[in-house]
């Protein structure tokens, strides 16, 4: 597949070439600027989606550089400061990788990326700590510290970082069953977000949480009912307008009917 760069190198080939100056670089064979200057020069007008490909080949690159940390740390820096977005995509791909031995080291470059300027940067960016595809990231390793990381998230100041925190360990869950119910209070306080798009991101998760597996989905959506305030049951009916609720229609008529009962009692 070609990329947009106008040379006729094949994806493949050029980011078989990338990561081969990454290991160059790694070996002091060439200065990081130079580096940066081919990513920035060959990956400008790359699309975003597929995901894995900016992702692989930031994953590629940390495969090699995590060998050498001090060059990683050099590496990560100057494409996350890339004036160019999908160098910096392709420094989520990076990231992901050498967070999966030293995650503390990267969760204020994490934050950085997941306010990026562009959108697209923050959307990979959100999935930086969690699985991706069958790559595993670092909450394969340190779950324990990529929960706290995300139950920072949740409460952060800034409107971006919450939005991410919905994403941040979908995949996990999606590959972990019996993470599922442990999520969803995690995420529990974005039901009544302020922010509608803070909230929407949430009621992506739950539908998609939902598709696979709509009895967890619907059990807490059961339970936040009994005590949301407007704004929560609003985003409450907004994630059962999905297919996943119609596969259980009675417990969704339960749902909706406490949701109808709550609105009652809030105007008495």
């Amino acid at each position: 597949m070609p990329n947009n760069s106008g040379d006729g190198e094949s994806t493949e080939e050029r980011n078989r070439e990338l990561t081969d100056l990454a290991g160059q670089c790694a070996q002091g064979r060439i200065p990081v600027e130079e580096l940066l200057a081919e990513f920035d020069h060959r990956l400008a007008g790359t699309p975003f989606y597929p995901p894995a490909g900016l992702f692989g080949l930031g994953n590629a690159v940390g495969e090699i550089l995590e060998k050498t940390p001090a060059a990683a740390i050099d590496v990560a820096l100057k494409l996350i400061s890339s004036s160019v977005r999908e160098t910096r995509g392709a420094a989520v791909g990076l990231i992901f990788r050498l967070a999966r031995l030293q995650p503390g080291f990267w969760v204020d470059t994490a934050r950085h990326l997941v306010t990026d300027d562009d959108w697209e940067v923050r959307d990979l960016a959100a999935r930086v700590f969690d699985v991706f595809e069958d790559q595993d990231g670092a909450a394969e390793f340190h779950l324990a510290f990529v929960v706290e990381v995300v139950t920072a998230w949740v409460r952060d100041s800034d409107e971006q970082v919450r939005r991410a925190a919905p994403q941040a360990l979908l995949g996990y869950a999606l590959r972990h069953a019996e993470f599922r119910p442990r999520l969803l209070p995690i995420l529990d306080p974005l039901l009544a977000d302020p922010r509608e798009y803070v909230r929407n991101s949430f009621v992506a998760c739950l539908r998609t949480l939902g598709r696979a597996d709509p009895d967890v989905v619907l059990d807490y959506l059961e339970t936040a009912a009994a005590r949301a305030d407007e704004t929560g049951n609003d985003t409450i009916r907004l994630a059962l307008d999905h297919p996943f609720a119609d596969r259980v229609p009675d417990r969704k008529a339960r749902i909706i009917e406490r949701l109808r009962e709550s609105a009652q009692h809030e105007k008495k």
